[in-house]
C-alpha cells in the first residue's frame, strides 16, 4: 500500500515447494518494483535454508537491511500455508537499522540491548524496535528487559519469538545488515524503525479468570515450586482437574497444560504464562516466562469467540493506535500454540476475521514461540496471545 509522499508497505506470498525460488517470488511479489529500506521475512521450517534467504536478498538488489525467522506458520490475506513471506516498507521517510545477536551469547539481557542499539541510528518522529528472538533458548523476558533499558518507556518494543512447527528441534533467523546475509541458528534480531507517522501496537488474547487468586510463595524464573505455600504441581492438578499420573507423560502433560494457562496480574489486565512442563519429584510446574515470587495469578479459560477474535482484535487495536493516520501495513504475532488450542475451523475463521477487519490494508503474520509487546501496562513476554504492530 502506497502513501501520497511515496512511502509504501508490500507484503509478498510463495508456496513454491523449491525454498530458493519461493523467496524470490515472494520478494518480487512484495517489492513491485520498488527499492526496499527493509526486508522482514517469514518462513516455515521446510524453507528456512541459506539459499532460500539469500534469494531473498538477491531479489531485493541487495544491499538491503533484511531481518527474518522460521515459524510454526505464516498467514497472509491470501491465507495460510507453509513457504515463504516477505515484508518490504520503503519510499521517503522511512528510515531503519538491524542488529544480530548469534546463539553463542550466554547473556541473554546484553543481547537486548546489543539489537536495541539500532535505535541510536534513527534520527525520526515515531521508532519503534521490531524484535525476532527465540523461544528455546532461555527466559526472553530478560531479552525484552536489555531492549527496554535502551529504548526507554517512549520507544515501543514489538514482535515475536521464532517457530519451529511446535518439535523443539530449534529456529533458525535471516539476517542481513545490507551486505552479506547470515543465517542464524536460535539467534536475537532487532530491527529499528522510524516515520514520519505515527506506529500503532495491538495486544488480545480473549482469555479471563477463572476461581480464585493465588500467590506465587515461591520461584525461580519461569519454574514456580510454591502457590499459596503448597506444592505447586498439586494445586495445579487439583485447580484444573487433571489425573495424579499426568506428569509420568511429559506429552501428555504438554498437550493438557498448554491450554490450561495461568494469567499474572498487570495494571491492564493479565499477561497468560503457559505451563508447559511439570516435575514430578520437585512438584513443580514450568512456564515460558519469568513469574516471580510475590505475584498475583490466576487460573485462566477461553471465551471461545474472543479467543478467536484475538487477531481481528489485536489489529483493530494497533490500526486506532495510529490516529487518524491510516496504516500501509500490519505485522501479526500469533502464540503457536492458538492453532492447537482453536483447531484447523477456527483458526482459519480467525485470519478471515482479520482480513475482514483490514481489508484492503496488507498484513502479514507468523506463529510464535512467544509475543512481544513492551508498552504502557503490558511488560514484555506473552503466550497465548496476539501481538500487532500498524505501520503508517
Amino acid at each position: 500500500m502506497n502513501e501520497p509522499d511515496g512511502r509504501w508497505f508490500g507484503v509478498g506470498r510463495s508456496l513454491l515447494a523449491d525454498p530458493a525460488e519461493a523467496g524470490a517470488q515472494a520478494c518480487r511479489d512484495a517489492l513491485a518494483g520498488r527499492r526496499a529500506t527493509l526486508l522482514i521475512v517469514f518462513a516455515s521450517p521446510s524453507h528456512s535454508t541459506p539459499q532460500m534467504a539469500a534469494a531473498v536478498h538477491a531479489a531485493a538488489g541487495g544491499a538491503v537491511p533484511m531481518i527474518g525467522c522460521s515459524t510454526s506458520g505464516e498467514f497472509t490475506s491470501a491465507g495460510r500455508g507453509a513457504g515463504v513471506v516477505v515484508n518490504a516498507l520503503g519510499g521517503d521517510g522511512f528510515v531503519a537499522s538491524v542488529r544480530a545477536v548469534p546463539r553463542n551469547s550466554t547473556d541473554l539481557y546484553g543481547a537486548g540491548e546489543s539489537v536495541a542499539s539500532a535505535l541510536d541510528d534513527i534520527d525520526a518522529e515515531h521508532r519503534v524496535l521490531l524484535m525476532l528472538g527465540d523461544g528455546r533458548s532461555g527466559d526472553q523476558q530478560e531479552v525484552v528487559r536489555g531492549a527496554y533499558s535502551v529504548g526507554g518507556a517512549h520507544v515501543p518494543l514489538v514482535g515475536g519469538c521464532a517457530g519451529d512447527d511446535v518439535t523443539q528441534a530449534g529456529t533458525f533467523h535471516f539476517f542481513s545488515s545490507g551486505a552479506d546475509v547470515r543465517f542464524l541458528p536460535n539467534a536475537v534480531l532487532g530491527a529499528a524503525l522510524g516515520s514520519p507517522s505515527p506506529f500503532g501496537i495491538g495486544l488480545a488474547h480473549g482469555w479471563h479468570r477463572v476461581g480464585e487468586p493465588m500467590v506465587v510463595t515461591r520461584s525461580e524464573g519461569g519454574t514456580i515450586y510454591e502457590l499459596d505455600g503448597e506444592p505447586a504441581l498439586d494445586v495445579y492438578l487439583r485447580r484444573t482437574g487433571g489425573a495424579p499420573d499426568l506428569p509420568a507423560d511429559p506429552e501428555a502433560f504438554l498437550r493438557f497444560a498448554t491450554v490450561r494457562p495461568l494469567g499474572l496480574a498487570r495494571r491492564t489486565g493479565e499477561d497468560v504464562r503457559i505451563i508447559f512442563a511439570s516435575d514430578p519429584a520437585e512438584r513443580s510446574i514450568a512456564g515460558l516466562a519469568d513469574t516471580p515470587e510475590g505475584a498475583l495469578v490466576w487460573f485462566m479459560a477461553a471465551d471461545p469467540d474472543a479467543v478467536v477474535g484475538a487477531t481481528a482484535t489485536a489489529a483493530r487495536a494497533a490500526v486506532e493506535a495510529t490516529g487518524s493516520v491510516p496504516p500501509l501495513g500490519v505485522l501479526v504475532f500469533d502464540c503457536c500454540i492458538r492453532p492447537l488450542a482453536l483447531g484447523p475451523e477456527r483458526i482459519e475463521s480467525a485470519v478471515e476475521r482479520l482480513r475482514d477487519e483490514l481489508e484492503p490494508v496488507p498484513f502479514s503474520g507468523f506463529y510464535t514461540n512467544g509475543e512481544i509487546v513492551r508498552q504502557g501496562g503490558a511488560k514484555g513476554m506473552h503466550h497465548l496471545t496476539v501481538a500487532a504492530l500498524a505501520v503508517s
